[in-house]
């Protein structure tokens, strides 16, 4: 059916399947092939499809692929019909290289009891190490299981242990296409985050069972992310773009592509305890030789005789699938620091320093400014008004307050009054405080374009920006065309500091900011989905693309008087769809030649899910209509 869209007063009709065709891409670039104008992103973290949608039942005619419908589970969270496709398994890897299928050696009878990784005690501002959450006492599940039957839902005092997330452990978790749900755990309980993470070791990884948690809706969680789902479009085929962790995946949001080692400019081999081993150390059923934050992350996955990488290769060479992998790269796949802080200062690179080169990788944000459209990342602790109205300020500024105003007070004469003394000392300690709090709620490797040579020491810069001025331009009618937002730590939704529910309260908050202003929200488009799965169980079928992907299903949510009302898409998509969004509807060329936004549209075949051309991933316009009138639908 023909679309009309309206362009800067010209009316021209164009069908949906026709909008990539000559005529319609014959508009200037500064205009829109949809009447989307303004494209929001907000990303927030560590959550999979299953975790949040486990239970979600959409309108009628609609369907949906979750453990509901599969019949893993029941609408109470109770195991269904089908939950022995969802028991894990125990497993032991033969031989001293790194497996895609290791011999399951039985099922588990109950798996280990969630443990308290990842938690923040606020009187501290530390982590637990991974004692066993009393919480979940007398915990026996040996698959999925509902969180809040032992947490509440979305209080201040809800937070869960945080799952393992990183590159080869997911891989042997879902055997890079998910097509056994067996192995989460067992991986997660062996491996950890690798013994090169402090306090992690072969027998004490500090994982549990929180893996395996899923939040209800049918039991009353997440109440406005199911009111969106059920008002907007939702896709039950979104993934993260690589396997693991946030650094890689939110970089390749940014570019469709991933971190390189470089030295001089030019493609070089990182330190030898910063690339990683995932063979089996002698001894233990699984445990990593070199793997984690303070060691492994690198990989040159060229080359078949690496550690991990052959394996990798030969799943892919089942599929048909090239590993594009260039030539001597060692490709960053697990989090380190990015190459600048965020005054755009060079930190130090060394093998003690785990912090990644500048990169020259191009960017998304250079596409958009290339083509004269306008764009901004905007990243919660980037603004000074996004520290100094933090919760944790509150915390952290009447410490350095006393002890600066002891040091002050020590200066004066005896006697001076207290008033003439805080005029000193509290502009001294704001300072200071301001860069203790930033180091706690900005998310610097959720600030991708920060790693750019090219934009960091460029004009570009200006365009990353904080959540002050997000909400500003939003107010004052000044936002950019593409805005990427990423919340604060304490509202993304990451387990461990954070809950489901402070991101839910700060997507609810974003998008009525947006609905308060008709004029935007008559052409803007938001997209609500999170940087990876948090190493969260999802029972999706994955598509290998690439060596480094895809990864697991994650949440994906377009709110829009443009999206199709309550509509559950099924086309195969991951983070360069969005890329493939911004350059269908702002008509530009792929970010890089290399870059996965180069991959054709899925055709329709094959099982519905995944695609029968493959590898393709969708544009995400099929969540989406344009029918001729008033985009106002609400």
């Amino acid at each position: 059916m023909d679309r009309t869209i309206s362009r800067t007063g010209a009316l021209i009709a164009c069908s949906t399947a026709a909008f990539l065709s000559s005529a319609c891409a014959a508009a200037p670039a500064s205009d829109t092939a949809t009447p989307v104008k303004h494209l929001i992103v907000v990303v927030g973290e560590n959550v999979s499809f299953d975790t949040l949608f486990a239970t979600h039942v959409p309108r009628p005619g609609e369907s949906i692929r979750n453990l509901l419908s599969e019949e893993i589970i029941q609408a109470d969270g109770s195991p269904g019909r089908n939950y022995p496709l969802a028991v894990q398994s125990q497993a032991q890897v033969e031989g001293s290289g790194y497996s895609l299928s290791p011999r399951r050696t039985g099922p588990y009878t109950a798996l280990p009891q969630p443990t308290l990784i990842g938690i923040y005690d606020p009187a501290t501002l530390k982590s637990n190490p991974g004692q066993p959450d009393p919480r979940f006492a007398g915990f026996s599940a040996n698959g999925p299981f509902p969180i809040t039957k032992f947490v509440p839902y979305g209080t201040k005092t809800s937070q869960t242990g945080d799952p393992v997330h990183r590159f080869f452990q997911m891989w042997q978790q879902t055997g890079g296409t998910n097509h056994r749900l067996d192995l989460w755990a067992w991986v997660a309980v062996n491996v950890g985050t690798g013994g090169a993470t402090g306090g992690v070791s072969p027998g004490a990884t500090g994982q549990g069972a929180e893996l395996m948690g899923f939040y209800n809706m049918q039991a009353g969680d997440a109440p406005y992310f199911r009111a969106l789902a059920q008002e907007y479009a939702i896709s039950d085929n979104y993934h993260q773009a690589v396997m693991g962790g946030t650094g890689a995946n939110f970089f390749s949001l940014a570019t469709g592509d991933l971190p390189v080692y470089r030295s001089g400019g030019q493609l070089a081999v990182p330190p030898q305890n910063q690339i990683e081993n995932p063979d089996r150390q002698p001894g233990t059923a699984d445990f990593y030789i070199n793997d984690g934050y303070s060691g492994g992350s690198y990989v040159r996955c060229d080359e078949a005789s690496q550690p991990g990488v052959g394996a990798i290769l030969r799943a892919l060479e089942r599929h048909g699938r090239r590993s594009n992998c260039a030539p001597g790269a060692y490709y960053l796949v697990n989090n380190y620091t990015p190459p600048f802080t965020i005054d755009g200062a060079a930190r130090a690179l060394g093998s003690d320093q785990f912090v990644y080169p500048p990169q020259a990788v191009p960017t998304i944000g250079e596409d958009l400014s290339a083509h004269g459209v306008s764009w901004a990342w905007f990243t919660g602790g980037r603004d000074v008004a996004d520290v100094t109205s933090d919760p944790v300020y509150g915390l952290v500024y009447p410490g350095v307050y006393q002890q600066v105003f002891a040091a002050v007070q020590a200066q004066f004469p005896p006697g001076t009054a207290a008033a003439v003394i805080d005029a000193t000392a509290a502009p001294i300690a704001r300072a200071k405080a301001i860069p203790i709090v930033r180091g706690l709620v900005y998310n610097d490797i959720g600030d991708p374009h920060n790693a750019s040579e090219n934009v960091v020491n460029g004009p570009l810069k200006a365009n990353l920006k904080g959540l002050a001025s997000f909400y500003g331009a939003v107010a004052g009618g000044s936002l950019p065309a593409v805005s990427f937002v990423v919340p604060n730590n304490i509202e993304s939704g990451h387990p461990g500091y954070s809950v489901l529910g402070a991101y839910e309260a700060f997507v609810a908050d974003l998008v009525q900011r947006v609905r308060d202003q008709p004029a935007l929200w008559a052409d803007t488009a938001i997209v609500i989905t999170t940087d990876e799965s948090g190493g969260y169980f999802d029972s999706g079928a994955i598509q290998n693309l690439d060596f480094f992907g895809d990864g697991p299903r994650i949440p994906l949510l377009v709110v829009s008087p443009w999206a199709r009302r309550g509509h559950v898409d099924h086309v195969y998509s991951d983070h360069a769809s969005i890329l493939k969004f911004i350059e269908r509807n702002w008509r530009l060329p792929p970010v890089s030649a290399r870059s996965r936004d180069n991959l054709r549209n899925p055709d329709g075949d094959g099982d519905g899910y995944l695609p029968g051309n493959g590898p393709a991933i969708g544009d995400l316009m099929s969540l989406f209509e344009f029918p001729e009138g008033s985009p106002d639908r609400r």
